[in-house]
């Protein structure tokens, strides 16, 4: 235990030493923090708002508009400015004086802007106008707009309950939205530290250094600490990038939008547990596979190669967890998915947050992947133990197992 523990020190301080693991962590934890001030940004009247939207236009002065043969109320226009050539109009808006316009005629109506088409007539001026339009068809056609409106506005609403799926809409929306966060997050987690821990591994084998390690480490303990300690090194970096996921999503939590307080208020912690235990047994598993593949190399520029079919495994699991993940309440094949051990990581997560998942399933997927991860773990040592001295040609991982 105590040679355990030495292996794992070694590895995780190491990693820690090196100037690019804290800027690489900086980073991270720059870029988490940042995406939580993006909805505070397209949402409310917040500073950071302010900041990023350029010259204020709050009474219109960056608008302007064209009105024929239509009767509105021009007061509600503020500075916009009015005029009567189109020509000069659309100059005006190239020469950037203003940022929009409005013509409207009796048969016309039509939005200009130099912004992207993306952004066009997602404006608050656009939807004054969108008013006026509406107010003006109705009275032509006899109708008084404000009676329609209010009417319209009292008219109840259905809630939408999916009896087969877990909770209502407004649920479901806020798991689906997780889960896609949680699955990219052990998706980038498991590529980026698995290729670390490969490189490390061929490295060690490739300039002799592991023959120093193995004649006062067993090969199974220098295994073993490594994956623990590249294991611990990815967890710690998650979580670091949720501290500050939440730390932004606290500070910039009253500027957003009601669709994304829903999202951040009704977050289901049961399922964030369930996903770090599926999540790190996954993890474990791929970094056993990881090593014990780079550990075949008998030079460094082999690893990628090497290192395409644990690769594949995993990103062929990730996509097939995206394209069956609105089938995820019903579909017999997302069950059988969510019991299969290079699946169930993503699978059974995506169903316990969507569908009505009974703590027995819970359990029993699991339990199957625990059992595969521990014997994809001793296949993984006896293929590094029987690896390690080995050099010469590219070794056959499947060789390597059935040798004594």
């Amino acid at each position: 235990m105590s040679k355990l523990l030495t292996v794992f020190n070694f590895e995780f301080k190491n990693y820690f030493k090196r100037k690019s693991t804290i800027v690489v962590f900086v980073i991270y934890f720059v870029i988490a923090f940042g995406i939580t001030f993006i909805p505070a940004i397209i949402n409310g009247d917040s500073f950071v708002k302010k900041l990023f939207s350029g010259e204020d236009n709050s009474n219109f002065q960056r608008s302007a508009y064209i009105v024929k043969d239509v009767a509105i109320d021009k007061t509600y226009l503020k500075d916009a400015k009015e005029y009567s050539n189109r020509s000069q109009l659309e100059q005006d808006i190239k020469d950037e004086k203003i940022d929009e316009a409005i013509i409207l005629s009796n048969d016309n109506y039509e939005y200009l802007s130099k912004s992207n088409s993306l952004t066009l007539g997602n404006t608050e001026f656009n939807r004054l106008f969108d008013n006026f339009v509406r107010q003006y068809a109705y009275q032509k056609n006899g109708l008084d707009f404000y009676k329609v409106a209010e009417v319209e506005k009292n008219i109840p609403k259905a809630k939408v309950t999916a009896i087969s799926a877990k909770g209502d809409e407004e649920n479901k929306f806020v798991n689906v939205s997780i889960i896609y966060f949680l699955s990219f997050a052990l998706y980038f987690m498991i590529l980026m530290f698995g290729s670390v821990m490969a490189s490390n591994v061929a490295r060690e084998k490739t300039n002799r250094a592991m023959e120093l390690l193995v004649v006062t480490v067993k090969p199974t303990i220098l295994i073993v600490g490594k994956v623990l300690a590249f294991s611990c090194i990815a967890v710690t970096q998650i979580l670091l990038m949720c501290v500050s996921l939440l730390a932004g999503l606290k500070l910039n939590l009253p500027n957003y939008s009601e669709a994304t307080k829903i999202l951040v208020s009704n977050l289901d912690y049961s399922l964030i547990w369930v996903w770090v235990l599926f999540s790190l047994t996954g993890l474990v598993m791929f970094m056993f596979l990881f090593s014990a593949f780079a550990s075949l190399v008998s030079r460094i520029e082999e690893v990628n190669t090497v290192m395409i079919f644990p690769t594949m495994i995993f990103i062929f699991a990730f996509f097939l967890n995206l394209f069956t993940m609105n089938d995820a309440g019903n579909g017999k094949f997302v069950e059988i998915l969510s019991y299969i051990p290079l699946t169930s990581y993503f699978s059974m997560v995506t169903r316990y947050a969507l569908a009505e998942v009974s703590m027995i399933e819970l359990f029993a997927s699991y339990a199957i992947l625990l059992a595969t991860t521990f014997l994809i773990a001793l296949i993984c040592i006896k293929v590094y133990r029987n690896a390690t001295l080995r050099y010469g040609k590219k070794l056959s991982f499947w060789k390597v197992v059935r040798n004594k």
